[in-house]
């Protein structure tokens, strides 16, 4: 339903996916040091968020209190998987990269706290509040402590900042955590692992494979065909409500589920037109991404990913929710080492972009096919 308040939604969450790109863009404008360190330790955490997000999704909201449960083994292996990284970053002689790390993670857990108290109590206008207005001040600092000249040290600030904010508001939220004493689910956590893995390995694999400029327009492109992630969620969240609720995916699910991929494929097939426009831009072309046709290709292969994604993501949930994350694990593993060992051989941005299509396409017949020997 349209109305005053999900327009105003809906251009909060536009706009703050539109300052997290700029945000990027400026860096790059400034040439501010360790922007491709930035995206490293960017896709390295966002495993971590995954998992924490994964995690608090789950828990549950009592007398308007949200109760999230963990167990010692949780923190265990969540700790030893932080301590693999920092020994990694530490190996590379970037003690200061392992710091970063450290408090990207901090920030992550802070930041999704803050999401989960309104996603949790069904608040979306306040959770697209919270989204722009932390890609306002996110987007601030890069002014405000452009002295460093380091984007890492301005990011630091930032996160610093930002987690004493959440620890002022902390009581606020009213989330508490719980020990739980039923036994880990060890292959649950190594499929969100793995899961989130499949998304962020080449961002993670492209700093030490590509050149710094190769890797930065990369991510660039990607950002901006994540827009089609953004859409896709907030189209198919209804239905992916349902799919949670009967825990198949239904014959009512799939035709909906059809006209909304085809709604994102013409959505896909307009926005190439935007690059006509915006070849004009000079700026665009230098600090963000040329526009040529290999680039528009790459976005093109990027795009259908994430649509191919928001597609196999309702078999993969129905599978997970069924608890069959031995079998989805095993499929991730596959398609983990599909797309490393693509990347080590293949050094071009064009083939990078159409394996990770390629692998998402892999991954929405491997899910389809269990789906219906087990499920269905």
């Amino acid at each position: 339903m349209i109305d005053k308040k999900n327009i105003t939604i809906y251009i909060n969450y536009f706009f703050s996916f539109i300052g997290s790109i700029s945000f990027l863009v400026i860096a790059n404008f400034l040439e501010l040091k360790n922007l491709e360190k930035y995206i490293l330790i960017l896709s390295i955490s966002t495993v971590f968020a995954s998992i924490i997000y994964s995690s608090s999704i789950k828990s549950k909201l009592e007398d308007n209190i949200i109760k999230i449960n963990f167990t010692k083994n949780t923190l265990k292996l969540i700790s030893i998987l932080l301590l693999i990284v920092i020994i990694y970053l530490i190996f590379r002689k970037n003690y200061f990269l392992a710091i970063f790390f450290i408090s990207t993670v901090i920030y992550e857990f802070c930041f999704n706290l803050f999401a989960i108290s309104f996603i949790k109590r069904n608040n979306s206008l306040n959770h697209s509040r919270f989204l722009f207005l932390t890609s306002i001040f996110k987007n601030l600092s890069l002014f405000i402590f452009i002295f460093t000249f380091d984007l890492l040290k301005i990011v630091l600030i930032f996160y610093i900042l930002f987690s004493l904010l959440f620890l002022f508001f902390f009581k606020k939220l009213q989330i508490v955590f719980q020990p739980n004493n039923k036994s880990f689910n060890i292959k649950d956590f190594f499929y969100i692992l793995s899961g989130s893995l499949i998304f962020q390995i080449d961002k993670i694999l492209g700093e030490s494979f590509l050149s710094r400029n190769d890797y930065i327009t990369y991510f660039l492109i990607f950002k901006f065909a994540s827009l089609f992630q953004i859409v896709g969620n907030l189209l198919t969240q209804p239905i992916r409500n349902n799919l949670i609720s009967i825990e198949k995916v239904s014959k009512e699910i799939i035709k909906q589920l059809n006209r909304f991929t085809v709604l994102l494929i013409i959505l896909l097939v307009l926005s190439n037109f935007m690059f006509v426009i915006l070849n004009e831009l000079v700026f665009f072309n230098n600090y963000i991404f040329e526009i040529n046709y290999i680039n528009i290709l790459i976005f093109n292969f990027l795009s259908l990913a994430i649509i191919t994604h928001i597609y196999n993501g309702f078999y993969l949930d129905s599978l997970f929710i069924n608890n069959f994350s031995k079998i989805l694990f095993k499929i991730n593993i596959f398609i983990i080492f599909f797309i490393v060992l693509s990347l080590f051989f293949f050094k071009y941005l064009i083939v990078w972009s159409f394996v990770m299509l390629l692998a998402q396409i892999v991954l929405l017949i491997l899910s389809f096919l269990n789906y219906q020997k087990y499920v269905r």
